[in-house]
């Protein structure tokens, strides 16, 4: 069996699994009442494993039941409509979990068969269309059916309320006091939720979640146009990508929106390759893209220092285009800025993600608190050392250098590098992705796999620290080369 083939047969076979699942786990996704499922989890906690697995999942029914994301019945005096709905509670999360592990591997396997060859292995042209539609379809099919099975962690909860309040005309960050985003997010999430109240049928989670499908398909093609644009073996991008349960898990369970500012990002950075004989339009758009997914996250600032420093040789222009971008983030505070400067200057601009820095990184071998104005220090000046002129490839070394050194992580951080990646396969990309999927399989705001719960951050981060070090020797070999081939030439 030769190897596209092999990934043919891969993914018809991770389709059919998709189509079973959305037969029989239709109770999964809707939530509705299913008396075999309820049947189901009755018999398996009467056996010992059952029994551990209940005890297990109760933990992350717990957790969500704490933030408000689900109601939670009161088990030491239950009724027996109680016992049903936690029985269907973990149901939900005992299959779709295993369901969430299966999908996984089978995609893991879809990737490590393509390897990392720069170039397409040769195969007719009906063999690539059908490839490229099985990872369309199965791509897009594990988001949607994630984004209806799970609930989606404990942001949620607050983007339901965020969106609630802009709808109510209140004042995001006075009313709230912890939205921690700008205001540009803010308006998403209403519009989305403007949408959903007109087809109540489905839940806000997984309006948002669609919307995020969305983007990543988005992200999908900008991904495949750039790859074919370098000549480089733009199914294994788009497998590498789309296929990759980083991605689907982040997108479709987790339900954050980094990949909104990576999209934002890598549509600035296919402008700008496109167009290279209009160089300033494409440093331009690059420009403002590259600002726009600063100001959806403003934690991907550096970003928009290695675009500019790459694109650009005058550095006066440079910081001219950076202090204007500065302006146009803060602007978008203004009409907000009298009734909740406090919570802005407290929650937005002094944000530090603690949530599992204490297991991840630099944070989890000593606790120094001024390390974190290092680490920003380090974050704005890494940029402008990178003197490859793969724009590609210095993007993608910014956003490994932050989750090297970062002191402050949540698990959504980890997405950060895998579209990059997709466009500069490498060894270790394979091992930070299968380090990162382990770890979110079994993170108790994911999939919560038993087994799998027990590994910590510290995979990801020590695969994030190989594939950053590998990186930078690739960059400066390639630096290296330019010079000597100058000096030749000369």
């Amino acid at each position: 069996m030769t190897k596209i083939n092999g990934t043919i047969v891969l993914l018809i076979i991770l389709g059919a699994f998709l189509c079973l699942y959305c037969t029989a786990g239709k109770s999964l996704m809707t939530g509705e009442y299913d008396a075999r499922l309820v049947g189901a989890v009755k018999s398996l906690t009467k056996t010992d494993i059952g029994q551990k697995l209940a005890k297990h999942y109760l933990r992350q029914i717990n957790l969500l039941a704490h933030h408000g994301i689900i109601r939670y019945p009161d088990i030491s005096n239950p009724t027996e409509e109680e016992r049903v709905y936690l029985m269907s509670m973990l149901g939900r999360v005992i299959f779709g979990g295993l369901a969430a592990l299966l999908v996984s591997l089978i995609s893991l396997a879809v990737i490590f068969i393509n390897g990392t060859k720069p170039t397409e292995s040769p195969h007719s042209r009906w063999q690539t269309v059908l490839i490229l539609i099985l990872i369309v379809v199965n791509g897009s099919l594990i988001r949607l059916i994630m984004a209806a099975t799970f609930y989606g962690n404990c942001d949620m909860k607050w983007f339901t309320v965020t969106a609630d309040t802009v709808l109510a005309g209140d004042n995001i960050y006075a009313t709230m006091r912890t939205y921690n985003y700008s205001p540009l997010w803010a308006l998403v999430l209403a519009g989305l939720k403007k949408i959903q109240l007109q087809i109540p049928i489905f839940s806000f989670s997984f309006v948002l979640k669609s919307f995020l499908c969305l983007v990543d398909l988005g992200t999908l093609t900008f991904l495949i146009l750039i790859a074919r644009g370098e000549k480089r073996a733009f199914l294994n991008t788009a497998i590498f990508f789309y296929l990759n349960p980083v991605s689907f898990l982040l997108t479709g369970y987790h339900g954050q929106f980094e990949n909104v500012a990576i999209f934002m990002l890598l549509g600035g950075l296919f402008a700008y390759l496109n167009l290279r004989y209009r160089h300033s339009l494409g440093v331009a758009i690059l420009w403002f893209m590259a600002t726009a997914a600063m100001i959806i996250k403003h934690n991907i600032f550096f970003e928009l220092i290695i675009c500019l420093n790459t694109a650009l040789k005058r550095y006066r222009i440079k910081l001219v285009l950076f202090a204007l971008s500065v302006c146009a983030f803060l602007a978008t505070f203004a009409p907000y800025w009298a009734a909740g400067s406090k919570e802005i200057i407290s929650n937005v601009f002094m944000y530090s993600s603690e949530g599992y820095a204490s297991e991840y990184g630099i944070r989890s071998l000593f606790n120094f608190p001024a390390i974190k104005y290092v680490f920003i220090t380090g974050l704005l000046v890494f940029g402008l050392f990178l003197k490859n002129q793969d724009i590609i490839r210095n993007c993608l070394m910014g956003m490994l250098f932050f989750l090297t050194f970062t002191t402050g992580i949540a698990i959504q951080y980890f997405v950060l590098p895998i579209a990059l990646g997709a466009l500069r396969l490498s060894r270790e990309f394979l091992l930070y992705s299968f380090a990162t999927t382990l770890f979110l399989l079994g993170n108790r705001d994911n999939v919560f796999v038993p087994g799998f719960h027990m590994l910590g951050g510290n995979i990801v981060w020590l695969s994030a620290i190989y594939w950053f070090a590998l990186e930078m020797k690739r960059s400066n070999e390639t630096q290296l080369k330019s010079l000597q081939e100058v000096q030749i030439n000369d």
